[in-house]
């Protein structure tokens, strides 16, 4: 999985060593560096990311103040603060940042804090793994994340399809559904159809910017709305499915 990074410094110096070190790792992919705050948080307005290393001495303001809008706007984002100053790290520390280095970046240092963030991120998938208890017409169920293929509405009704049955939901908007399995790899790829990413097999264009994704496990195509089309492609990426 590739752990999609971005760096925040005023300093160019600076901007360009921390790039250089991290350029150093396979699993690394820069996907912004930015000067000023404005820049990253349109960038992050629009896109995600996994990882963001933040000076702490910006020239408009402390890094600490974007790690606090971050904490509102980004609560899954991961920090690594950069500092010339090691004294600030007190400070810091109620933002739970995965480390605090100090310029120039010590390549041990550096290493750590890698692993660090691969442990955080795989814990984060197994929590992405439980189960979650369902609202079904027959009454409530545990059902694993893992054997959802996708949720469709249809007559007003909200069905679970996984590869061995199919369970209509009750109490639940689409909507609702959305928010409750996004953070579990869950993509709304039409106004009617919420689907595993996890699940993906292949996407095709149909001609006339129309769109369908086959799941494993299922028989039948989805279809995906062109709106949401590039947005799901970037999504697949976030979750370390490369796009060629």
């Amino acid at each position: 999985m590739k752990i999609r990074t971005l760096l925040l410094d005023d300093d160019e110096n600076s901007l360009a060593a921390a790039t250089a070190a991290l350029s150093t790792y396979s699993q690394i992919e820069i996907v912004g560096c930015f000067s000023h705050s404005s820049k990253l948080f349109a960038y992050l307005s629009e896109n995600s990311a996994h990882l963001l290393f933040l000076d702490i001495e910006l020239n408009e303001e402390m890094g600490f103040t974007v790690a606090k809008t971050l904490s509102q706007t980004h609560p899954e984002l991961m920090i690594v603060f950069l500092t010339g100053h090691a004294s600030y790290a007190i400070d810091g520390y109620d933002f739970q940042p995965v480390n605090f280095l100090t310029k120039p970046i010590r390549p041990l240092k550096l290493d750590q804090t890698i692993k660090e963030v691969k442990r955080r991120l795989t814990a984060r998938h197994e929590q992405h793994s439980a189960g979650l208890m369902f609202n079904l017409a027959q009454g409530y169920r545990i059902l694993d994340v893992r054997d959802i293929c996708y949720i469709e509405r249809n007559n007003r009704k909200n069905y679970l399809h996984t590869a061995t049955e199919v369970l209509r939901i009750a109490g639940y908007t689409m909507h609702d559904l959305e928010v409750m399995l996004e953070e579990h790899g869950f993509f709304l790829c039409h106004q009617s159809v919420l689907i595993s990413l996890y699940r993906v097999e292949a996407v095709r264009d149909v001609g006339r910017q129309l769109y369908e994704v086959t799941l494993r496990d299922c028989q039948m195509p989805i279809p995906v709305s062109r709106h949401r089309y590039e947005k799901m492609l970037q999504q697949l990426q976030n979750i370390g499915i490369p796009i060629l």
